[in-house]
């Protein structure tokens, strides 16, 4: 990837080992404002926030840089501008010029649609954009809340299709009460909800691709009815796979995937050796300091920060402090 040579980036000799990030927020009908009252983010007024992009490059929902000499400048473009450097050359060999991951925070005030999302294949062979949608969750807040995650046991498309000329598509998925900590790993073809009351760190594919099949007859914010994708769903569901049942995971790499790698740490200092893929820490509980050669930055509660490929980094806790980070595997 070549670097632009966009006048509005203020290129640096040096880029900065880590970067504290400015979310995008995006209101949607299922949003409310516990990212301000659980989670400390300042949202904007008067609006139902459900997403907090925290690194996003996605056109007019990017996350920018919040300080330091970069800050305003968003993640597509330091990706344009520093491709390798910033990202890995492994990372920009296998996914070109387009930035790989989406990392986001949720607030399920209201239950989201029970949907699914398409693989890369479908993506590119309908010409809907170069990713489809593979994705994690770790549960951050659940006030005995629940998920959908996968169909029931023997439900096929005829089945699946009768359920949805009913109305009765709720009947034949299976729905999982979860807690904070839980982890569900879903790959694209997997039918899933995230459901009212529960709060949830997510790392994807860099996608918005996401086909409804059910959405409780639910108006969008202009009162018209919210669309379904009910052909494009029936043509990915991936029918007969078990449900990936939400479990929390005691080992420090909760989900290894073949898009993304997510780890989660505790309230312990350490050394993270240089890896060949940008990285993306998120602090879920407390709040950590991360330290490189070049550059410390503070952490708080739901922050995060991207760190620059192929550099070595400390962080040091608060006796509470729960971080995540998601990178690509090189």
């Amino acid at each position: 990837m070549e670097r632009t040579t966009d006048p509005g980036l203020r290129l640096m000799k040096n880029l900065p080992t880590i970067l504290k990030m400015s979310p995008y927020y995006r209101p949607v009908v299922w949003g409310g404002r516990r990212l301000e009252t659980a989670l400390n983010k300042e949202l904007p007024e008067g609006e139902n926030i459900g997403e907090s992009f925290e690194v996003s490059a996605l056109p007019d929902m990017e996350s920018v840089v919040e300080s330091g000499p970069l800050a305003g400048q968003n993640v597509r473009e330091l990706y344009a501008a520093y491709g390798g450097e910033l990202a890995g050359k492994g990372v920009v060999s296998r996914y070109g010029e387009e930035f790989p991951l989406l990392i986001k925070l949720l607030d399920a005030n209201d239950d989201l649609s029970i949907q699914v999302h398409p693989d890369d294949t479908y993506a590119r062979q309908h010409k809907l954009g170069t990713f489809g949608k593979m994705e994690a969750w770790y549960v951050v807040r659940s006030d005995d809340g629940r998920l959908a995650s996968g169909l029931r046991s023997g439900v096929d498309r005829i089945d699946l299709i009768d359920a949805i000329d009913r109305g009765k598509v709720e009947d034949v998925v299976e729905f999982y009460s979860v807690k904070e900590g839980d982890i569900v790993f879903l790959k694209p073809g997997s039918v899933h909800a995230l459901c009212r009351g529960v709060m949830v760190y997510e790392v994807q594919q860099s996608s918005s691709l996401t086909f409804r099949l059910y959405d409780y007859n639910r108006p969008d914010t202009d009162g018209n009815p919210r669309q379904l994708h009910l052909n494009q769903a029936l043509d990915v569901i991936n029918f007969g796979e078990p449900a990936i049942i939400p479990a929390p995971v005691d080992t420090p790499t909760a989900v290894e995937s073949e898009h993304f790698i997510l780890e989660q740490f505790s309230s312990e200092d350490t050394e993270h050796d240089a890896c060949g893929s940008f990285r993306c820490v998120t602090v879920i509980s407390g709040s950590a300091e991360l330290n490189a050669e070049d550059s410390s930055v503070a952490l708080d509660l739901a922050e995060t920060a991207l760190i620059h490929a192929n550099r070595t980094f400390s962080v040091t806790t608060s006796s509470d402090a729960r971080y995540l980070i998601s990178s690509v595997p090189v």
